[in-house]
C-alpha cells in the first residue's frame, strides 16, 4: 500500500476573474430595456458580471426617475465617470466595461 499521491501543479496557470459590477437602470414594460439586458447577458458569457438592476420607477427611486426617465436603459459601473445610454452595441458595451 502506498501513501497519497502528490501532484506537481507548479506548471499550471490559474486565471482568476474578478466580477465586474454593473448598474443597469431600467423600468418595467420597457422593450428597449429588455433588448439592452439581453446584450448584458450576452456580454456576461465573455466577461463575468454582477448586474445590479435598478427600477427607476420604484417609489423609493424618485430622484433616479427624474434623472433617467428619458434615457433608459442606461449602464454604468460604481466607479465610472460616464454612463452608457441606449442604443449601444455588444462591442460598445464590451469597450465601456473594459475600462
Amino acid at each position: 500500500m502506498t501513501g497519497p499521491e502528490k501532484y506537481d501543479i507548479s506548471g499550471l496557470c490559474c486565471i482568476i476573474w474578478a466580477m465586474k459590477k454593473v448598474i443597469f437602470y431600467t423600468k418595467l414594460n420597457c422593450h428597449l430595456c429588455i433588448d439592452a439586458y439581453r446584450l448584458l447577458v450576452d456580454v456576461a458569457f465573455d466577461m463575468p458580471l454582477e448586474i445590479d438592476v435598478v427600477d427607476i420607477a420604484h417609489t423609493h427611486n424618485a430622484d433616479l426617475k427624474s434623472m433617467y426617465a428619458t434615457r433608459i436603459p442606461v449602464v454604468t459601473t460604481p466607479n465610472a465617470d460616464t454612463e452608457l445610454d441606449w442604443p449601444f452595441t455588444y462591442e460598445e458595451l464590451i469597450a465601456f466595461l473594459a475600462d
